[in-house]
């Protein structure tokens, strides 16, 4: 199944960003125990059958054990839905089990949807039959991203400048101040690649435009032309992230052409088969 570029937008946010989605978690009350480290562990959460069973993103927070190593205290499994799936409601008490059991710990479910409507569509319990044994995912839509208007908190976490730039930038231009601001105190790479996220999610809005106008005030060298060029730096870093996700091998002579690509269409286009790909061959096939 193809995974759209917005979706693993979001995904990467949080593999970027782990402990923002314990944030997320501590408040909706979840009691979070103290721990040392949060680390993104394997997604894949299949058996022997072949039918692929794997999260969006598996987080694991691991502190002091009683006999000194980094115990596993708490598992946390983040979904991105942008749209209302019914067969979720039984794939996802499967990941939570399947985490639970491979890490000998407990283990929550973090939702994530861009849209609203899709949000509150899954607030809904999940009886899994069992007396007692229901699932209550803990959902987070646009209303419930905070305004982050502080270009300081942008500087200490670009992943919640992102997310509340695309929750909110379309109408709140302090949102999307506070992430021009913000990015420009962190290394250019990582601004780059944290900017050309923020154009997509915004994509055809007035908040893209906005944040362009804002991008343009930086230097009368600007044109739109760099804008694209940015676009188009944070997308191949994006595609090269995925690839090396996945395992691929990829080349140096790959890894240029990769880099220096500046086709909105192609970019798209090697973005969704980087979700997938195997090998290289697979992201270059005409």
């Amino acid at each position: 199944m193809a995974i759209s570029p917005e979706h693993q937008i979001y995904a990467e946010l949080f593999s970027d960003s782990p402990d923002m989605a314990v944030e997320f978690l501590r408040e909706r009350g979840v009691r979070v125990p103290d721990y040392e480290r949060s680390e993104i562990t394997s997604c894949d959460l299949g058996h022997v059958d072949p039918v692929e069973r794997r999260s969006d993103v598996a987080i694991m927070l691991r502190g002091e054990g009683p006999d000194g190593p980094l115990d596993s205290l708490m598992g946390v499994i983040v979904e991105v839905q942008r749209d209302g799936k019914e067969r979720k409601r039984f794939t996802w008490p499967e990941y939570v089990a399947c985490l639970r059991s491979r890490h000998e710990c407990p283990v929550t479910l973090l939702v994530i949807c861009p849209r609203q409507p899709v949000a509150d569509w899954y607030a809904d319990p999940i009886p899994l039959g069992h007396p007692g044994f229901v699932l209550h995912p803990l959902v987070v839509g646009p209303k419930d991203i905070p305004v982050v208007t502080d270009p300081a908190t942008v500087a200490a976490s670009p992943a919640l400048g992102v997310l509340s730039a695309a929750a909110h930038g379309a109408t709140k231009k302090d949102v999307l101040d506070a992430l021009h601001t913000g990015l420009d105190e962190i290394d250019p790479e990582k601004a780059a690649k944290y900017i050309g996220y923020s154009l997509h999610l915004l994509d055809a809005t007035d908040g893209q435009k906005a944040l362009e106008k804002l991008m343009m005030a930086d230097t009368f060298e600007y044109t739109s032309a760099w804008t694209e060029s940015l676009r188009a730096e944070g997308e191949a870093k994006a595609i090269l992230r995925f690839l090396s996700k996945h395992g691929v091998e990829v080349p140096e002579e790959a890894r240029e052409r990769i880099s220096r690509c500046q086709d909105a269409d192609t970019l798209d286009t090697w973005l969704e088969r980087a979700m997938t790909a195997t090998t290289i061959d697979e992201l270059f096939d005409e």
